[in-house]
C-alpha cells in the first residue's frame, strides 16, 4: 500500500471517528435533554392538590406571552392585603406542586400568586426549553402583574426554589421591576452554564466532559445572551430590592457549594445587608419548607419509593406508580404537605423589615 493510499485510509478513519463522535454526542444530548427539560404529565402525587383544600379559592387565567402562546397563573388568598407573593417553581414541576409553599405566605397574610411556566401544567410548550427560561417566563408575568388593576397598592416579593430560585434573581437582568420589594431564593442556582455542567454531569456521571459541549452550544443557540445572565448580575442590577439566599445544607440538585447562588456570598459581599446568606440545616431539596412531622413521615414514603425503584429498574412504569400512590388518601396528602411555621415566619420577617 502506497503513502497516499496510507494517508487516504487515515482521513476516512478520523472522518468516520469525527461522525461517530457526533452521533454520539447528538444521541446523548437528546436524552439528556428530554431528561431534564421534556413537559411532565402529573399524574400521581402524595402532596396536597388544590383540590384538596376547597376552602382556599383558587381563580385560574391565562397570560398571553406571544402568538398562540399562554402562562397559566392561579390567584389564591384574594381577600389578603399583606402583599403579593409570587412564586416560581422548580424545573420539572408546575404551580400545583408548590402548594404548600403557597398555604405557608397564605398563613402569613399575603395574596398569592402561582403559575406554570413554559412547557409546565396547564402552560403552552412541548418542553420547559431550558435553564434560562424560568426568568423569561418570570419577567413576563411579572410585567402582566404589574399593569393589573386587582394588584394595585400591592407590594411585590418573590420567592422562587431551584429553577425558580434562579429566576428570582435573574429576572432583574431583563429590566427593573421597582415594585418587587424583597426576594428570596431558595436552592437556586447562579449561572446557568455551570448548573448544565452541574445537572448533566449527575446524570451521566462519567460522560458529563463528554457531551457538556453540545449541551452548553445547543442551549446557547437557544436562549442567546440570556445564557449568560447569572443570578449574581441580577442582584447587583436590582438596586433597592432586599435578597435573602437560602439553601439547604444536604442539597444534592444544587450543590451549596457547587452551582448555587449561595455559593457566590464571597462576591456578593460588596453587596452589603440587603443580601443575606443562609443555610437550612438538615433539610434537602425537596423538604426545606415542610415541618418536621412532615419530613419524617415523607422520608418513610421516600424509602419506600427508592426500594420498589431498586427492586424494578431505573424507572417505575405507570402502574407501579399507581400502585405505589394509590393508597396514599386526602388526609395523608395534608399531612405530607404540612408547611413549616417557622421556615415561613423568617421569610416574612425578611420581607417585612423594609417595610
Amino acid at each position: 500500500m502506497s503513502d497516499g493510499e496510507i494517508a487516504m485510509w487515515v482521513i476516512v478513519a478520523l472522518i468516520g471517528a469525527a461522525a461517530l463522535l457526533f452521533f454520539l454526542q447528538s444521541l446523548m444530548v437528546g436524552i439528556t435533554f428530554s431528561l431534564l427539560y421534556g413537559r411532565v404529565k402529573h399524574t400521581y402525587s402524595r402532596r396536597a392538590l388544590f383540590e384538596d383544600l376547597p376552602k382556599i379559592k383558587v381563580r385560574r387565567e391565562f397570560v398571553p406571552v406571544g402568538r398562540r402562546r399562554k402562562l397559566a397563573v392561579y390567584h389564591l388568598g384574594e381577600e389578603n392585603k399583606k402583599g403579593l407573593v409570587i412564586i416560581s417553581h422548580g424545573i420539572r414541576d408546575r404551580a400545583e406542586g408548590y402548594f404548600a409553599e403557597a398555604r405557608g405566605f397564605l398563613q402569613e397574610g399575603y395574596r398569592v400568586l402561582l403559575y406554570d411556566a413554559t412547557g409546565s401544567g396547564a402552560s403552552s410548550g412541548k418542553s420547559q426549553r431550558g435553564l434560562p427560561q424560568s426568568a423569561i417566563d418570570l419577567h413576563r408575568i411579572l410585567s402582566w402583574a404589574e399593569k393589573q388593576p386587582c394588584f394595585e397598592g400591592l407590594d411585590f416579593y418573590l420567592y422562587g426554589h431551584s429553577w425558580g430560585g434562579y429566576a428570582v434573581c435573574a429576572v432583574f437582568c431583563k429590566g427593573a421591576h421597582p415594585r418587587v420589594k424583597a426576594v428570596c431564593s431558595l436552592s437556586g442556582f447562579n449561572d446557568p452554564s455551570k448548573m448544565l455542567y452541574e445537572s448533566s454531569s449527575t446524570l451521566t456521571v462519567h460522560f458529563g466532559r463528554f457531551m457538556y459541549p453540545s449541551l452548553l452550544f445547543m442551549q446557547v443557540m437557544r436562549f442567546g445572551r440570556a445564557m449568560y445572565d447569572t443570578a449574581e448580575k441580577g442582584i447587583r442590577a436590582a438596586k433597592g430590592v432586599r435578597f435573602l439566599i437560602l439553601h439547604a445544607e444536604q442539597d444534592q440538585a444544587v450543590k451549596l457549594n457547587g452551582a448555587s447562588v449561595y455559593a457566590r456570598r464571597a462576591e456578593l459581599e460588596s453587596e452589603g445587608s440587603r443580601v443575606k446568606f443562609e443555610v437550612i440545616e438538615g433539610r434537602h431539596h425537596l423538604n426545606a419548607w415542610f415541618s418536621p412531622a412532615a419530613c419524617e413521615r415523607d422520608a418513610v414514603y421516600d424509602e419506600r419509593y427508592q426500594k420498589m425503584v431498586g427492586k424494578y429498574g431505573f424507572q417505575l412504569t405507570k402502574a407501579q406508580e399507581q400502585a405505589f400512590y394509590a393508597p396514599i388518601g386526602r388526609e395523608e396528602r395534608l399531612a405530607l404537605s404540612e408547611p413549616d411555621p417557622a421556615f415561613f415566619s423568617r421569610i416574612d420577617k425578611f420581607f417585612g423589615e423594609g417595610v
